[in-house]
């Protein structure tokens, strides 16, 4: 996006939810757009003038019903040739319950142990592991044409 000149980067956020309680992770399934079919977590893009905490907060409220508290930064990850550039959080805060999003994500709780990895994004596949155990991320992921990745840049 190009405002006035000047380059705006489209930034983003990933809201990774863990119920320390009862050992799930709050996780959805997207029915449209590049990510259609595909398993990960919450999240969208930052509106103009929202910071990058309320983005998370307001992205998994608007995909699951969901809200959480506290969210903390465990992440950055870069998809340039796709000018995408993503801000991912964690949060065990939260409270309300799952809300139907049946144009754009099926939301639902999925036990820690049991974490879908094969019916996601290679990106999600390789970054998640750190995540969950206790690492912050910081990575560029490179992708071709058809949406297969080709380079992993530790940053």
């Amino acid at each position: 996006m190009i405002t006035d000149g000047i380059k705006i980067k489209k930034e983003a956020s990933l809201s990774i939810v863990e119920d320390t309680k009862n050992h799930k992770f709050l996780m959805i399934r997207h029915h449209r757009g590049i990510n259609s079919g595909c398993i990960n977590f919450p999240g969208g893009k930052k509106e103009p003038n929202e910071t990058i905490e309320d983005c998370v907060i307001r992205e998994t409220f608007e995909e699951t019903g969901i809200t959480i508290q506290n969210p903390i930064k465990v992440g950055y990850i870069e998809f340039p040739n796709k000018d995408f550039y993503v801000h991912v959080f964690k949060s065990t805060e939260f409270y309300g319950t799952i809300k139907e999003n049946e144009a754009e994500v099926d939301a639902f709780w999925q036990d820690a142990d049991k974490i879908p990895y094969q019916e996601m994004r290679e990106a999600d596949q390789d970054f998640l592991p750190d995540i969950l155990a206790g690492k912050c991320v910081n990575k560029r992921y490179i992708y071709d044409d058809n949406f297969h990745l080709v380079e992993i840049v530790n940053l």
